[in-house]
């Protein structure tokens, strides 16, 4: 088996994140997969994928290569990079970081606590009219209907963008908050089409530093197979 097939080139093109922030994607084909990959990539299989089908198995391994490669870009190692309970990375002192897949895309950003507090990064396919219409009501407030509706986005498009914007703040919040939230905790309150940002805020308090109100601009970057959303602060 010609391992290299697993990897194959990413539809991502150019992100545009400042130079404290390494970033690495790739496209993988998940009918190429075999855990064997594991040890030619010299991953460590987790245990919890133990019953896993293989397109799971498929994006954990192909987040790990990239993730890695992001770290070796910034300080030279190559480590592994386990997984806490609740399925986020261990990622390795002195570093933050955030993986997201989709139907054989992925992509890893990483960077040093020293030059950035939260980061997160989400990559969606593009839904259907008919997903979008179907989901809508769970990750919409009326007032994010009404933002669809005043720009100029497709309907679809834009409750994809919404969807991916709301999940990479959640990936980015989370490792300091360590609590779950739903999408009708968080608002999107501008979208920048022109200039591909957006502004999110909270709905709940959660401590003293991320109280109700507190909002954090982020990006987005449109491709023809999908959105890419990220935040970093």
């Amino acid at each position: 088996m010609d391992r290299q097939e697993f990897l194959i080139s990413s539809p991502v093109g150019l992100l545009d994140f400042p130079d404290t922030i390494e970033v690495q994607h790739t496209g993988f084909d998940v009918n190429k997969y075999h855990q064997s990959l594991f040890d030619h990539y010299q991953v460590d299989f987790p245990a919890s994928l133990g019953k896993a089908v293989d397109k799971r198995c498929a994006e954990y391994l192909a987040g790990r290569i990239v993730a890695r490669k992001a770290i070796e870009r910034i300080n030279g190692t190559t480590p592994q990079i386990g997984t806490h309970k609740d399925r986020s990375p261990i990622w390795p002192q002195g570093l933050i970081g955030s993986i997201t897949h989709s139907d054989g895309v992925v992509i890893a950003v990483v960077a040093e606590p020293k030059h950035h507090r939260l980061l997160g990064i989400d990559f969606e396919h593009w839904m259907s009219a008919q997903l979008a219409d179907e989901l809508c009501d769970q990750l919409l407030d009326q007032s994010e209907k009404q933002l669809l509706l005043q720009s100029d986005l497709a309907f679809e498009r834009g409750v994809t963008l919404i969807f991916s914007l709301k999940e990479s703040f959640y990936k980015a919040l989370y490792p300091h908050v360590n609590t779950f939230f739903g999408f009708d905790e968080a608002r999107v309150r501008s979208i920048d089409t022109t200039n591909g940002t957006f502004t999110i805020e909270l709905l709940t308090s959660f401590g003293k530093e991320y109280q109700q109100g507190w909002s954090i601009k982020g990006c987005f970057s449109v491709f023809r197979e999908g959105v890419v959303t990220y935040v970093f602060q």
